[in-house]
C-alpha cells in the first residue's frame, strides 16, 4: 500500500493493487475487489463487487439491487445534493456524474475545509438517459480520463443522434433491420429515448439483458418507449430498430441474419479511424458515456483543483497536458475500464463544425448541392426522387459524366484514361500545402475521420478561393491529374485545383478520386433513380448496366429509350462469370448430371483470367478486375490481330514454353511489368516467360453480343474461329458419371492444370455472377485465395521489410473478414520489398512492428491441412501455410469463403 498525496495537508489517498483508499475513513473508491466499505459510483458490472457496505446514490442502489441482488450488502444510499456526515470529521455529498442513470461523483469535505472530488465515470454533455453532471470546486480531483487525448474531440451529440435516427429510418425503408450495439445499461436507454424523440414512428426490439435494464431504469422515472424482445430466429424484427449488447450482436444467430441487417456500433471509440474495418460493422456512431478531451479540460477548470490525479484510459497523456497548462497533475495506476466499448468510425453525416462559406453558382456547385441533399434526407424514396429530378434535366454528355461521378468514379471504363492514380499520400500533401497545417495537426483531424473526403472538408473550410466550375472542367481536371507524371506534379495539380473549389466541392472531388462519396448512395439506388428519371423498367436498367459495365452509358440508353440495345461492348470490360466450388465428383454429377445428360468439362488453368477484345486493328486485354493488361502482355497483340473476326473472348493467360504449360508462379513475374524486358529476359527476372491466351468462351462476334446465347451456341461459334499458337481454344470433355468425372480430373492434373470446370451447356453468360451453372473441382492439393489484413516486420536479414502476413477469408454470413492463418515463406526478396512499400502506404494502424493494413492484396496460399482451432476468429487454422502466389489479378471480392475453408477442414 502506498501513500499518494504529496501535499501533507490535503486529504490522503492510498493505492493498493489498483484500488484507491481514503485511509482516514477506510473508504475504498470504486474498488474492483470486495471491500468492507466502498463507494460505488454507478451500477455497471466493472464497478461492482460484493462489498460489506456500499456508499452510493439512491438510484444506483435500486439498479444494483435489480442487477446483482443485495442479500448480504448494507447500503448507505444518499439523495443527490444532500450533505451527510461520515464521521472522523468528514462529510460527503453525492453529485450527478452524468455517466448513466444514478451515476454519482463523491464530494468529500474535511473539518478543516479541505475537499476532494472523485468523479468515477462521468460525462458533461446533457443526455436523456442520465442526470446532468454537476461539478463542484475541490482541492483534490480524482478523475477518469478514458478519452484523454485530442483525438477524442467528440462531435455535438445532437448531430450524432440525428444521424442515428436517419440511419435507422433509411435501413427500414431499404428493407433492412438496423441494429445498434450498445451497453445494456445507460447507452441503450439513451438511444431509445433519443430516437423515440426524433422519430416517434420507430418501433423497437431489445435484447433480454436490455429489457431487464429498461425495467429497472423505468422505475427511476424514465419514460422509455415500449419495446419488444428480440428473437433472432423469428422474423418479428423486420421494420424494427434493434438494440443489442455487442456480445449478443456477434452471436451466430445474429450473424446468420447478416444479409438482412445493417449493423452499427455506438461508442466514443468511434473516433478511432480503423474501428469500422476492425470490428466489421457498417457504421459507428461516436456517442460516448464518458467525457471527451475538451470536456475533460472544461471540467478541470470548473472544479479548479490544486492537484489532479488521473485514472483509466489516457491518464498519463492527460496529466501531462494539464501540467503543460500549469496544473499539478499525476496519473494513478488504476485498472483499465472493463466495460465493453468497441472502436469505430465517425458516422456519415455527422459534422464537427457549423456554417458555410459562399459557394459560387455553377454546374459542379449544383452537383454538390444534389449530393448534399441526398446525404441529408432519410430513406430511399426521397433520395431517388432528388436524383431522378436532377438527372432528368441533363443533356446526354453531362448525364454520362455525372452518372459516372455519382458512382464514385472519375472515369468511364471505355475512355483512354481509367484511373487518376492518386492515393492518400498525394491528397495529404496537397492538403498540407494548401492549408499550411503541420503534419501533427493534419493527423489529429484525419485520424478521427477515416475518410479522405470528410478530412478535406474540415481542413479546407474557409481556406479556399471558390470559383465556378462546369462539369466538363472537372472531368478535364481528372484527366490532367491522371496523365501527370510523378507525385510532385500530381500534388501541385491537386493543390492548385482544390484551392479554387469551395471546401464542400473539394471534398466531393476527393470522394470521387477515392471512390467513396459517403452520401448514402448505393449503385442499386442510382439505377432506380435512372429508371424513374426516364420512365424505364428498373430491371432493364440493371440488366443494361450489367451488360455494358458503365452506369453513364446505361443512363444515356435509358434517356434515349434504347436499353434493349445494351450488349457486350467492345473495349468495355465485363465482370467475369464465376464458378462455385464443389468438393467431389458426386457433387458435380448431382448438380449438372442427368439421364442421357453428359457433363460438360473443361480444364481449370493455373493462370490469369482475362478478356481479349479485338476489333479491326485495335486489341485490348483486361484482367478480371477490369484492369488493362496489354502493356504487360504485348506479345499477344499481334496474334490477336491475325484472327479473321472481331471478337470478345473470355479465357486465361497461361505461362507456356516449349510445349509445356508452366505455373502461375512463373506467370506472376510478368504482372505489373509494363516494359519490354520480357522479350529478352533481364538481370533480376531471368529468362523471359512466354505466354498464350486460352479462350473458353465467346462473348461477342463481329459486332454482335453473345451473352444471352446458351453456352452450347457460344462454343459452336468459338469453334468456327481460326485460332493460332498464341491464341488457343480450350478443349471440352464429357463425362456421364462420377467415375468418369474423377478420371477427367486426374487427366487434368496430369496435364498440370489445377482441376476441372463443369458447365451447364444451356447457361447464359452472367457477368459478375457466381451461381451453380458453372462448378469448379480442385480437390487434390487445395489452395485458398485470401486477403492480407496485417503485415509484420521480419527478422534477421528481413528485419527491414514487412515479410510476415496475416490473412483472412470472408464469412459469407456476416461479410466479415475472418483470420485463418499467417505465412512468411514463398515470395522472393523483390516481391517482399514491393509489398512492404505497398503496405506501408496503406497502413491503418501500427503497433510494435505489426501494421494493420487495408485489405487489398490477395495471396494464394498452399497448405498441408486445415483444422478447427481457437487461435483465429475463423475458428480454423492452417498447417504449414506457404504463399504460392500474389494474385494481382484478383481483388478482395474474389477471395474464398469461410464455408469453403470449413469444408476443407471437414467441419
Amino acid at each position: 500500500m502506498g501513500q499518494i498525496s504529496p501535499v501533507s495537508d490535503e486529504i490522503s489517498i492510498q493505492l493498493e493493487s489498483g484500488d484507491l483508499l481514503l485511509p482516514d475513513l477506510g473508504l475504498w473508491l470504486d474498488p474492483h475487489r470486495p471491500r468492507d466499505f466502498a463507494f460505488v459510483s454507478h451500477a455497471h458490472a466493472d464497478h461492482f463487487a460484493p462489498h460489506g457496505r456500499i456508499l452510493c446514490s439512491e438510484e444506483t442502489r435500486k439498479l444494483v439491487e435489480a442487477r446483482f441482488g443485495s442479500n448480504e450488502t448494507e447500503f448507505l444510499s444518499l439523495k443527490f445534493g444532500v450533505r451527510v456526515e461520515l464521521g472522523e470529521g468528514y462529510s460527503c455529498t453525492m453529485l450527478p456524474a452524468g455517466h448513466i442513470p444514478g451515476s454519482a461523483m463523491l464530494h468529500l469535505e474535511r473539518g478543516d475545509g479541505r475537499s476532494l472530488l472523485h468523479t468515477g465515470d462521468f460525462k458533461t454533455r446533457p443526455a436523456l438517459g442520465a442526470e446532468r453532471n454537476e461539478p463542484r470546486q475541490a482541492d483534490t480531483l480524482i478523475m477518469e480520463t478514458t478519452f484523454g487525448i485530442p483525438k477524442f474531440r467528440f462531435p455535438p451529440s445532437g448531430e450524432v443522434l440525428d444521424a442515428m435516427a436517419k440511419y435507422a429510418v433509411e435501413a427500414i425503408e431499404d428493407g433492412e433491420i438496423p441494429i445498434f450495439m450498445a451497453y445494456s445499461l445507460g447507452k441503450a436507454q439513451e438511444i431509445l429515448l433519443s430516437l423515440h424523440e426524433r422519430a416517434p414512428e420507430l418501433a423497437f426490439q431489445v435484447h433480454s439483458s436490455v429489457a431487464r435494464m429498461n425495467e429497472a431504469v423505468a422505475s427511476l422515472g424514465y419514460a422509455l418507449p415500449e419495446c419488444g424482445e428480440f428473437e433472432p430466429g423469428e422474423r418479428t424484427a423486420a421494420g424494427k430498430v434493434v438494440i443489442l449488447p455487442p456480445t449478443a450482436a456477434r452471436s451466430r444467430a445474429v450473424r446468420r441474419m447478416r444479409k438482412s441487417v445493417r449493423l452499427a456500433m455506438v461508442s466514443g471509440w468511434g473516433m478511432d479511424s480503423s474501428a469500422k474495418y476492425r470490428y466489421q460493422c457498417d457504421e459507428v456512431f461516436p456517442l460516448s458515456d464518458h467525457a471527451g478531451y475538451d470536456d475533460l479540460h472544461t471540467f478541470v477548470d470548473e472544479v479548479n483543483p490544486k492537484q489532479v490525479y488521473t485514472i483509466h484510459g489516457y491518464r498519463e497523456e492527460f496529466a501531462r497536458d494539464l501540467r503543460d497548462r500549469g496544473i499539478e497533475a499525476w496519473p494513478l495506476e488504476a485498472e483499465i475500464q472493463l466495460e465493453l466499448e468497441l472502436p469505430g468510425t465517425v458516422a456519415a453525416g455527422v459534422k464537427t463544425e457549423e456554417g458555410r462559406d459562399p459557394r459560387p453558382e455553377s454546374e459542379f456547385a449544383t452537383f454538390t448541392e444534389v449530393c448534399e441533399q441526398v446525404a441529408a434526407v432519410t430513406g430511399k424514396l426521397k433520395k431517388r426522387e432528388i436524383l431522378a429530378g436532377y438527372l432528368k434535366g441533363l443533356d446526354l454528355e453531362m448525364l454520362d459524366r455525372v452518372s459516372t461521378f455519382l458512382s464514385g468514379k472519375a472515369f468511364s471504363r471505355t475512355g483512354n484514361v481509367r484511373a487518376a492514380n492518386v492515393g492518400w499520400a498525394v491528397i495529404r500533401q496537397a492538403l498540407l500545402d494548401l492549408s499550411g497545417m503541420t503534419l501533427t495537426q493534419y493527423r489529429q483531424i484525419s485520424s478521427s475521420q477515416a475518410d479522405a473526403a470528410r478530412t478535406t472538408y474540415l481542413i479546407l473550410k474557409g481556406k479556399t478561393d471558390p470559383q465556378p466550375h462546369a462539369i466538363e472542367e472537372v472531368g478535364q481536371f481528372f484527366s490532367d491529374l491522371a496523365v501527370a507524371k510523378g507525385q510532385s506534379e500530381k500534388i501541385a495539380l491537386l493543390r492548385d485545383a482544390m484551392g479554387q473549389f469551395h471546401h464542400s466541392e473539394a471534398a466531393l472531388l476527393v470522394g470521387i478520386l477515392t471512390g467513396d462519396l459517403r452520401i448514402g448512395l448505393k449503385e442499386g439506388l442510382l439505377e432506380e433513380a435512372i429508371a424513374e428519371a426516364f420512365g424505364q423498367n428498373v430491371s432493364k436498367v440493371r440488366e443494361a448496366h450489367m451488360l455494358t459495365g458503365e452506369i453513364g452509358r446505361t443512363a444515356v440508353l435509358a434517356k434515349e429509350a434504347r436499353l434493349d440495345e445494351a450488349e457486350a461492348t467492345w473495349f468495355t470490360p465485363l465482370k467475369v462469370m464465376l464458378a462455385s466450388p464443389e468438393e467431389t465428383a458426386e457433387d458435380i454429377v448431382e448438380r449438372l448430371g442427368g439421364e442421357d445428360q453428359p457433363i460438360w468439362l473443361e480444364d481449370k488453368f493455373d493462370g490469369i483470367r482475362a478478356q481479349l477484345h479485338r476489333r479491326g486493328d485495335r486489341v485490348e486485354i483486361y484482367s478480371r478486375d477490369l484492369r488493362p493488361l496489354q502493356e504487360e502482355f504485348p506479345e499477344l497483340i499481334e496474334p490477336a490481330l491475325l484472327l479473321e473476326h472481331d471478337v470478345i473472348l473470355d479465357g486465361e493467360i497461361i505461362a507456356y514454353a516449349e510445349g509445356k504449360k508452366l505455373t502461375f508462379f512463373d506467370l506472376q513475374k510478368r504482372l505489373g511489368r509494363k516494359d519490354q524486358r520480357h522479350r529478352q529476359g533481364d538481370l533480376f527476372f531471368g529468362e523471359a516467360v512466354p505466354v498464350r491466351f486460352v479462350a473458353f468462351d465467346l462473348l461477342g462476334l463481329d459486332g454482335d453480343g453473345y451473352l444471352s446465347k446458351p453456352l452450347k451456341e457460344r462454343r459452336e461459334a468459338l469453334e468456327s474461329l481460326d485460332v493460332n499458337e498464341s491464341i488457343a481454344r480450350c478443349d471440352v470433355y464429357f463425362a456421364t458419371g462420377s467415375g468418369e468425372v474423377d478420371e477427367a480430373f486426374n487427366e487434368a492434373r496430369r496435364r498440370e492444370n489445377e482441376g476441372l470446370i463443369a458447365k451447364d451447356p444451356a447457361s447464359r453468360y452472367l457477368p459478375g455472377r457466381r451461381g451453380k451453372q458453372w462448378l469448379k473441382l480442385k480437390k487434390a492439393m487445395p489452395t485458398l485465395d485470401v486477403v492480407v489484413v496485417k503485415a509484420q516486420q521480419g527478422h534477421g536479414k528481413r528485419s527491414h521489410v514487412l515479410s510476415d502476413y496475416t490473412f483472412s477469408v470472408r464469412d459469407e454470413e456476416t461479410n466479415a473478414l475472418r483470420v485463418i492463418g499467417k505465412a512468411y515463406s514463398g515470395l522472393t526478396d523483390e516481391e517482399i520489398e514491393g509489398l512492404t512499400e505497398h503496405f506501408k502506404e496503406r497502413t491503418i494502424e501500427k503497433s510494435r512492428g505489426v501494421h494493420t493494413v487495408e485489405p487489398d492484396v490477395v495471396l494464394e496460399i498452399a497448405f498441408d491441412s486445415i483444422n478447427p482451432s481457437k487461435r483465429h476468429d475463423s475458428g480454423l487454422a492452417m498447417r504449414f501455410p506457404r504463399i504460392k502466389a500474389i494474385r494481382r489479378d484478383k481483388t478482395i471480392d474474389d477471395i474464398d469463403l469461410l464455408s469453403y475453408a470449413r469444408k476443407l477442414a471437414g467441419v
